[in-house]
């Protein structure tokens, strides 16, 4: 029997969850999704908690004893998320909560969602529409980002992933709004970089083949295309190597190319056998859970230098001209030594970084 079927805690804090969903067609691996589940363990241990969540279909991971799903009939295009869904008003109307999690500032009417002044409304920001990245989208009319900060305005807290991407939306913000108004946003907005699951770090590296991974979406936003014109350029210099992108769909133009798609776990036994990983600068300027994958499973990552990406690892491989790169690849394929050196300095920064997301819990559940 359900949690919701049987006695509720009186005591616990009730939480309507606003979603970001993005997904639809796999909704288990939809990136909100994973947060959302996330969240809500990581937060038993402060606290008891019940989730109202709304969603545009049942999700079989949040099958929690303290989790109700409700299904409204919404998109999960990217871009028509924008717009709430039919009927939501009738659904609240028959909820109970305390606080509001909004993972969607762009709807800024959340603030009709109150039961109450003082209800609180926390927020988690997984996309913002900056003129750096909402342009590569042709489905965009127009840009929401002043929509979207007016979402923010409204919450006591909104949480976004790197004091990079903190510091352009706040840049953004001031083409729209005043002084005033940017200053609030500046003491809203709170830097929450992610962690790793500690359970899923190896212990130390395996042994490596010349595989070079580029374990995100194969998209313009990703850099994916920059990516593999340098890979092209880089078999001019050599051919003992493969490059394995595993989002990448349809049959790839090179041999040398590999898409192959596996489960979760054959994903991270895969990424432990390849030599290193590139991630190319990215126009949202978040955090690349692709990059810790990569670190947890003793893959060196190299970044193309962004600041976001030296708070993910301050002393990683960084390059801003091809011959650099280059030079790192050659170094990581040919060295042994050197290549081991930087598996276990990726594993122990990933152990570290693990450490980010019990901080964070903390602080969520003293907002929520």
């Amino acid at each position: 029997m359900k949690f919701w079927e049987t006695e509720v805690d009186i005591n616990a804090r009730k939480v309507l969850v606003i979603p970001n969903i993005t997904n639809s067609q796999n909704i288990e691996k939809d990136s909100f999704v994973d947060v959302i589940y996330n969240h809500i363990l990581g937060l038993k241990e402060y606290g008891s908690y019940h989730w109202h969540i709304i969603l545009p279909q049942p999700v079989k991971k949040l099958n929690l004893d303290n989790v109700k799903q409700h299904i409204l009939p919404f998109t999960g295009d990217m871009i028509k998320m924008r717009t709430y869904p039919p009927d939501m008003n009738r659904l609240l109307e028959t909820l109970e909560y305390d606080s509001i999690y909004s993972h969607l500032p762009d709807w800024p009417q959340v603030g009709r969602y109150k039961n109450s002044f003082d209800t609180k409304i926390i927020g988690y920001c997984h996309w913002w529409e900056m003129k750096t990245c909402n342009a590569e989208d042709r489905k965009n009319k127009w840009r929401w980002m002043p929509i979207e900060l007016l979402g923010v305005s409204q919450m006591e807290t909104c949480f976004l992933n790197t004091q990079e991407q903190k510091d352009r939306v706040l840049a953004e913000a001031k083409m729209w709004f005043n002084d005033e108004f940017v200053s609030n946003l500046d003491k809203i907005l709170t830097v929450w970089n992610l962690g790793i699951e500690k359970s899923k770090i190896i212990e130390a590296p395996t042994k490596k083949e010349k595989i070079i991974v580029f374990n995100h979406r194969a998209a313009a936003y990703k850099g994916y295309p920059k990516f593999i014109e340098l890979m092209k350029e880089y078999r001019e210099r050599r051919q003992d190597f493969k490059v394995w992108v595993p989002q990448l769909d349809g049959k790839p133009d090179a041999s040398w190319i590999d898409n192959t798609k596996v489960a979760k776990h054959d994903y991270y036994k895969k990424l432990q056998n390849c030599t290193v990983g590139i991630q190319m600068r990215q126009t949202n300027y978040g955090w690349s859970v692709a990059a810790t994958d990569c670190m947890m499973n003793g893959t060196p990552m190299i970044f193309q230098e962004s600041e976001c990406y030296k708070e993910i690892d301050p002393n990683g491989l960084f390059f801003k001209f091809k011959k650099d790169l280059f030079e790192m690849l050659d170094k990581l394929l040919d060295d042994e030594g050197y290549r081991t050196e930087q598996s276990v300095r990726s594993i122990d920064r990933a152990n570290e970084l693990s450490l980010n997301d019990k901080k964070m819990f903390e602080v969520l559940s003293k907002k929520l």
